[in-house]
C-alpha cells in the first residue's frame, strides 16, 4: 500500500470529524463569552484548515500496528492530535514573530490587525499575542478531552493522555531550549539535532504513533521501537523543513523563504555553513542572518552562500542517512508487509516532501 493511499483518505475522515467538532464548539463558545469565544474558534478552525493531517494518520497507523481494530473509535484521537499540532504551531508563530502558516496570516498577526481596526489604540501587538496564546491554550486542552472521551476503556485512555503529555512536556523543552540558544555562541551540531529531536521528533512522528499504539493496551516498554523510528525520522523532517524554509516554493509551503532568515533560527543549514564557508562568506552569513528587514537580493546571497559552502548538500545527505536508520526499525515495529510498505513510503515522502 502506498503512503497516500493509506493517509489521504483517512484525512478526509479526520476533516469530517472536525467539521463537526468545530460546530459544536462554537455552539458552545456562544453560550460561554459570545463577544469573544466564537471568534477563537473561527480562527482557529481557518488555521487548521489544509493540512495533510499526518500525525492524526500516524495514530492510526500506530493503533493498526499493534493490533488495533476498532479503526473509527481511533478518528477522534487523531483529530485531537492534529488540534494539539496546530495549537503548538500558533504558539510557535508568537515566538518566531512569523506572520504567514500555510499561506494565511497567523493568529497573533489576524487578532494584531482587529485590534488595530476595532480599538484603534494601546498595545495591537500585545493583543494579538495574548490572543494567540490563549487560542492556542484552547487546542491543547480540548485536544486532551478528545482523547479522554474517546471510545476505549478507562486504562487505555490513560496510558494515551500519559504519553501524549509526555511529548507534550518534551516539545516545550525543545522550544525553550530553541529560543536560550539563539543567543548563545559556538553552537555545535549536537545542540541544533537536540533541539529537532525534543522540539519536532517527539510530537511529530513519535508521539502520534505511541498514542495510537497505546490504545491497543500495549506495554509502555514495548513502545521503545517507535523512538528507533520516529526519532532519525522526526530530526530528518525537521531538516528537510528548514531546507523548504529557505530554498522552498513558497506557493506551495505556505510560508516566506525569507522568514528563517530574519528570525535567525537555529538551522544545521546555517551551522555548517558557519563551518565550512570562506572567511568573507562566513562574515557576510553572520552579517545577514537574524536581519529582520533583510532584503530579496541579500536573502539570495544567504541562499549562495548556503549552496556554495556545502551546507545544502550536507544537510540533504544527512536527512537521507536519518531516513535510513528509521527503515532499519520498521520489521521491529511490524510483521504486516503492507503497513511496512507505509513507514517504507513515509520516510521516503518526509525526505523527498516540498510542502
Amino acid at each position: 500500500m502506498d503512503y497516500r493511499q493509506y493517509f489521504e483518505p483517512y484525512a478526509q475522515e479526520q476533516n469530517k470529524f472536525l467539521k463537526n467538532f468545530f460546530r459544536q464548539k462554537k455552539t458552545e463558545a456562544r453560550r460561554a463569552a459570545p463577544t469573544i469565544a466564537p471568534k477563537m474558534w473561527e480562527e482557529f478552525e481557518i488555521f487548521i484548515a489544509g493540512g495533510k493531517r499526518m500525525r492524526g494518520g500516524l495514530v492510526r497507523l500506530g493503533y493498526e500496528s499493534f493490533g488495533g481494530k476498532k479503526l473509527k473509535n481511533v478518528v477522534p484521537v487523531s483529530a485531537a492530535i492534529e488540534i494539539n499540532h496546530c495549537a503548538l504551531l500558533v504558539h510557535d508563530d508568537v515566538i518566531d514573530r512569523d506572520t504567514m502558516r500555510h499561506g494565511v496570516p497567523t493568529i497573533h498577526t489576524k487578532y494584531k490587525a482587529y485590534h488595530k481596526k476595532t480599538y484603534k489604540k494601546d498595545d495591537p501587538q500585545h493583543y494579538g499575542d495574548s490572543m494567540a496564546i490563549c487560542v492556542g491554550l484552547m487546542g491543547i486542552y480540548e485536544a486532551i478531552r478528545l482523547v479522554a472521551d474517546s471510545d476505549f476503556n478507562t486504562e487505555r485512555k490513560s496510558q494515551a493522555v500519559e504519553f501524549m503529555s509526555r511529548f507534550l512536556v518534551d516539545t516545550i523543552y525543545g522550544e525553550a531550549l530553541d529560543v536560550d540558544l539563539t543567543y548563545h555562541k559556538n553552537l555545535l551540531e549536537k545542540d541544533i539535532i537536540n533541539i529537532n529531536r525534543l522540539k519536532t521528533a517527539w510530537y511529530t512522528i513519535v508521539g502520534p504513533l505511541g498514542v495510537g499504539a497505546s490504545l491497543t493496551g500495549i506495554s509502555p516498554n514495548k513502545l521503545k521501537v517507535l523512538e528507533e523510528f520516529g526519532l532519525p525520522l522526526g530530526i530528518a523532517f525537521q531538516l528537510q523543513d528548514d531546507i523548504l524554509g529557505i530554498f522552498g516554493d513558497e506557493k506551495k509551503t505556505g510560508k516566506s523563504t525569507a522568514s528563517d532568515i530574519k528570525e535567525g533560527k537555529n538551522t544545521l543549514l546555517y551551522l555548517y555553513a558557519l563551518k565550512k564557508g570562506t572567511p568573507k562568506q562566513i562574515q557576510q552569513l553572520k552579517r545577514l542572518w537574524g536581519k529582520k528587514d533583510i532584503g530579496s537580493t541579500e536573502a539570495k546571497e544567504v541562499r549562495q552562500i548556503i549552496v556554495d559552502s556545502g551546507s545544502l548538500k550536507y544537510c540533504q545527505k544527512r536527512a537521507r542517512k536519518l531516513g535510513d536508520v528509521a527503515k532499519l526499525a520498521i520489521p521491529k515495529i511490524t510483521r504486516d508487509k503492507k503497513l511496512q510498505k507505509v513507514y517504507s513510503k513515509l520516510v521516503d515522502f518526509v525526505v523527498q516532501r516540498e510542502r
